[in-house]
């Protein structure tokens, strides 16, 4: 994974069982916010975006979800939210967004 984001869940996935997934970062667009939060926003045809929808649609609220950006390290994040599927244009592209906050431990 040179230039994919690899997410890893605690539990797996209830239907498939599937614990990572691997995004090629064509698909991925991060968006920074306040106190931690990441808002990732999806874009892609249908078909690859239901395999990652598919992948966060049952993760539970503050269920902790490791991200790595092209090798780079894993980053510790909270789940905190999906947005639902829509379409983006008329091309055939849909998009969906994840909102996580990054983990903070205690020192």
């Amino acid at each position: 994974m040179e230039s994919g984001v690899m997410f890893h869940r605690t539990h797996g996935n209830r239907r498939t069982g599937k614990k990572e997934f691997e995004i090629s970062d064509e698909y991925v667009k991060l968006q920074g916010k306040s106190q931690g939060i990441v808002v990732i926003n999806f874009r892609a045809s249908k078909k690859d975006l239901t395999d990652i929808y598919e992948f966060f649609d049952d993760v539970d609220d503050m269920e902790p979800v490791t991200m790595n950006i092209a090798n780079t390290g894993d980053i510790e994040h909270y789940f905190k939210g999906i947005s639902s599927i829509s379409k983006e244009d008329e091309s055939g592209t849909y998009k969906f967004s994840v909102t996580m906050q990054t983990l903070r431990k205690s020192v």
